[in-house]
């Protein structure tokens, strides 16, 4: 059958054209296959699941209805490249076209396997997976840490199998998010922050549910392999189901088949613990023995105990003899060496007795005195006379120095009476200030027009400088002064 002309003599509505292209595109494009990757993925409340196809140069908008998204195998994810399934439709009130998919495949499954092997021999290769660095698992842990998701089926899990465990035992959870790119990050901070507690779990439960190999991809990461192999505390992992196997399981401690086989292997049951218990009667025989044997240990202990405390008395009360003998012996000849010291200071303070000093100071005294009469009787004129000789030969070195100061003062007062300004202005003379009270003494230093100030003996007058003449050589120019 012919497809309709588009050009016949009517012209088309909008509708009319959106509907004939919806048409042949949906008949063209029943069944299709696209690989590409996802981004812009969204997920509204409703169900639906939006997201952009593309590659390296076109992009396509597709759609999975939520009845076809919860029959999905293969949850997309932003980032990935997958194969998809499905058919082109127009949605017709924007006139834009997008593909509507029913099945989602993951695309490079063999490459994904291909870097599954390079990184487990590149982490093999680093030691993470060396059994030499694994550690051992406490037999009875008193704190539990767990790396999920809060709203995860396996943190429920966990919890039920725990819940059978001993009533002391503290679980501490770590929230983190276990798919995705944003995962890894994710999972090696919540192993830091349980080693990061003040109080630190015994051991750590690394778990998640089921999934294909691009969900649990995010286990075979390095920074999630590298905070598994490097953590101080062991980790048990229990990821996806028993035939699932990721690199993280191989960097554990120990691998659980699932989340609730790792619980089970962290801690034993309150009834493995009772049978571990042995029966009360052997319990009390045994504690009977273990009390009897420590009683006669403590006996022998008390006894050696006492010979040793007596043989130490005696060497003591020994050694104490021989100090006190020692003791004396240094008393004596110390007393008898003090004797002989105060024996000789005895005889040094017989010489140094007051009354005798006193004695020998008197006659030094008096001897003193009759030597000064002697001398006062003979010196004493003497100086006298010398004295009256000096004090002659000063007064007339006094009265010629004092004449001279004299003359020297009258000659200053005679030459500092010439030089007053007062004489000089009695003698015809004046001095001459220019406007701000400073003295003219050239002509050049004054301006024509400026006001001029002039002093006289009897007076000042005020004036302003008409001309300035420069001075002749002649003598006749020369004002002459009188008086």
């Amino acid at each position: 059958m012919d497809s309709p002309s588009l050009f016949s003599s009517q012209p088309l509505t909008v509708t009319e054209l959106t509907a004939r292209i919806k048409q042949t595109l949906e008949q063209g494009f029943a069944h299709i296959e696209v690989k590409g990757e996802i981004s812009r993925l969204t997920r509204p409340a409703s169900g639906h699941l939006y997201f952009t196809i593309k590659d390296s140069h076109a992009n396509i908008s597709a759609v999975v209805w939520r009845s076809a998204a919860v029959r999905l195998k293969t949850r997309p994810t932003e980032g990935l490249e997958f194969i998809f399934n499905g058919h082109l439709s127009l949605y017709e009130p924007r006139g834009t076209y997008q593909m509507i998919v029913t099945h989602i495949h993951p695309a490079g499954a063999g490459q994904l396997a291909a870097e599954f092997e390079r990184r487990k021999a590149l982490f093999a290769q680093y030691g993470w997976f060396s059994t030499e660095h694994k550690k051992k698992i406490p037999p009875l842990p008193q704190h539990i840490g767990i790396v999920t998701s809060a709203t995860a089926a396996a943190f429920e899990d966990v919890k039920k199998t725990l819940s059978t465990r001993p009533a002391w035992l503290k679980i501490s959870l770590a929230p983190s998010i276990v798919q995705g790119s944003q995962a890894p990050a994710s999972i090696a901070a919540a192993i830091q922050c349980l080693q990061d507690l003040n109080d630190k779990p015994d051991v750590i439960l690394i778990v998640r549910g089921g999934g294909s190999m691009e969900d649990l991809w995010c286990f075979n990461d390095e920074a999630v392999v590298q905070a598994i192999a490097i953590s101080s505390t062991p980790i048990i992992t229990g990821i996806g189901h028993e035939i699932d196997t990721t690199l993280a399981d191989y960097a554990a401690d120990m691998r659980a088949a699932t989340p609730s086989n790792a619980a089970e292997l962290c801690c034993p049951s309150q009834q493995i613990l009772r049978q571990s218990i042995p029966q009360t009667q052997r319990l009390r025989h045994r504690i009977s023995a273990l009390l009897h044997t420590s009683q006669q240990r403590l006996r022998m202990q008390q006894q050696g105990l006492q010979h040793q405390q007596e043989r130490n008395l005696d060497q003591a009360l020994q050694k104490s003899f021989l100090l006190q003998q020692r003791l004396l012996s240094s008393l004596t000849n110390m007393q008898q060496k003090r004797q002989q010291v105060l024996s000789h200071q005895c005889k040094q303070l017989l010489t140094l007795e007051p009354s005798r000093q006193l004695r020998q100071k008197q006659q030094h005294l008096h001897i003193m005195q009759e030597h000064l009469i002697t001398c006062l009787t003979h010196i004493l004129p003497e100086r006298q006379h010398q004295l009256d000789g000096c004090r002659q030969l000063l007064m007339q070195h006094w009265t010629s120095a004092l004449q001279k100061l004299h003359y020297r003062l009258q000659l200053q007062y005679e030459r500092l009476h010439a030089l007053d300004p007062s004489h000089v202005l009695q003698r015809g003379y004046s001095l001459s200030y220019d406007q701000y009270g400073k003295l003219v003494s050239h002509a050049s230093a004054a301006q024509v027009g400026e006001p001029m100030r002039i002093r006289f003996q009897d007076g000042a007058l005020t004036t302003r400088i008409e001309s300035i003449q420069p001075l002749s050589s002649k003598a006749e120019d020369l004002p002459c002064p009188t008086g």
